[in-house]
């Protein structure tokens, strides 16, 4: 298992792709931790529609904007797997 963070800011328009992609995976033994740092465009109510689907295991998480760093380490430290997977 693993887990595929992917920090984002103001990025609602590309989510849709990568999304697409990691449900059209074979093997779905992933989470993918969406860290969303501070966005004010549609990625909140965008993530809860991919959730509300329920294909994969997504866990989200707002917060408020502190860099892309900040984003990252919130997604490792709250990731459940130990292999670690970052997608931009």
């Amino acid at each position: 298992m693993i887990s595929i963070v992917t920090a984002t800011y103001n990025r609602a328009h590309l989510l849709p792709r990568l999304y697409q992609s990691l449900k059209s995976q074979e093997n779905k033994d992933f989470e993918w931790v969406v860290i969303d740092d501070g966005s004010v465009d549609n990625t909140e109510s965008l993530i809860m529609e991919f959730m509300g689907e329920n294909l994969i295991n997504i866990n989200y998480i707002k917060k408020n904007n502190g860099g892309k760093h900040t984003a990252l380490n919130m997604g490792i430290q709250i990731a459940k797997y130990d292999y670690i997977f970052f997608v931009d």
